[in-house]
């Protein structure tokens, strides 16, 4: 799904670093049904394609929910985002985006994401199981 396109986004950035960090996201993205982002760093780095760039020089996006994980939330990619609701996950209190996010998560993606996951997997299973 192009991100332009999608009711939730799950974007990282710089810190979701390598390949396994990006594994992540796009395990949260599939569990939640959502597209997936990034940041221009991230591009940069060579851990997303160009034309899944979120921000000021890539997409403007409107999701009902994005998640940045590892993004710092600089003007450039968060002038890109208008969500209806933000959550972001970094280990950086003082990043931007946890200054502009609706939920803040304090901690290490490479940890959370994975217990997220289960959980959502868990609430799915449990839905279907009514």
């Amino acid at each position: 799904v192009d991100p332009r396109d999608a009711a939730v986004i799950v974007a990282g950035g710089r810190g979701a670093g390598t390949v396994d960090g990006w594994r992540l996201l796009e395990d949260l993205a599939g569990a939640l049904g959502a597209a997936v982002g990034g940041t221009r760093v991230a591009v940069d780095m060579g851990c997303i394609q160009r034309d899944r760039m979120i921000g000021q020089t890539g997409k403007s996006v409107r999701p009902r929910l994005y998640v940045g994980a590892g993004v710092s939330g600089i003007s450039h990619h968060s002038g890109g985002v208008d969500a209806q609701l933000t959550i972001a996950i970094n280990t950086d209190r003082n990043a931007p985006i946890m200054r502009s996010a609706d939920l803040g998560v304090l901690g290490d993606l490479h940890e959370i994401i994975p217990l997220l996951v289960r959980r959502i997997t868990q609430i799915k299973a449990e839905r279907e199981r009514e």
